[in-house]
């Protein structure tokens, strides 16, 4: 039997090293995907404060000190009670009912966390949920003039659009989920709901 063709003995091993690097990496989403499913089990899920980084590492990387809740300018930030099992004393954000994150421009809680759970990122790229806007309820989309989530957006026209008409959209792309357009909404009860991001 003629000996493989060098090209031919390269190739199949490039094929099997593909292959078993595709393999570590199916291994890996779904070991994230388990340990997401895990979470959502056992912890609440929440809107965390910007910067934050996925929840598996978030829960493991803090250690529950308090710095990023002391360093929020505006109370924001709160910590979840012992009714949040695992994740208990973490800190999050209830722009649904508590205070919005104000998005400040140098978002001093990331810096203030000693152990990188908070990375220090552009507060326009943080990823704290995002606004749903109820187009039954809204001022604008039922026939009365209204921009008030609009004018309180930090992104206005990238996060909340408004068109011709005057009514407002959600660009869930732009939106970093402050909550500021909630807490600006006129009706009772709120027009908008802060959602928070998937945890993968």
């Amino acid at each position: 039997m003629p000996a493989d063709d060098p090209t031919d003995v390269m190739s199949k091993r490039q094929l099997l090293q593909f292959g078993v690097h595709r393999a570590k990496q199916a291994g890996a989403v779904a070991a994230r995907f388990a340990a997401e499913q895990m979470a959502d089990r056992f912890t609440p899920r929440v809107s965390r404060p910007p910067g934050a980084i996925p929840e598996i590492e978030f829960l493991l990387a803090c250690t529950r000190c308090s710095a990023c809740v002391k360093a929020c300018p505006v109370g924001a930030i709160l910590e979840l009670d012992t009714r949040a099992g695992l994740a208990a004393g973490t800190p999050f954000i209830d722009a649904n009912r508590a205070r919005p994150c104000v998005a400040c421009s140098d978002a001093p809680c990331m810096p203030a966390c000693p152990t990188g759970a908070l990375q220090v990122i552009d507060i326009a790229n943080a990823v704290m949920g995002f606004a749903e806007l109820d187009r039954d309820t809204c001022r604008a989309w039922t026939g009365t003039a209204c921009d008030k989530c609009h004018r309180a957006c930090p992104y206005p026209d990238d996060a909340i659009l408004v068109d011709e008409d005057g009514r407002p959209f959600v660009d869930p792309r732009s939106c970093i989920g402050c909550g500021l357009c909630r807490a600006a909404c006129p009706t009772r009860p709120k027009s908008i709901e802060i959602v928070p991001p998937p945890r993968f």
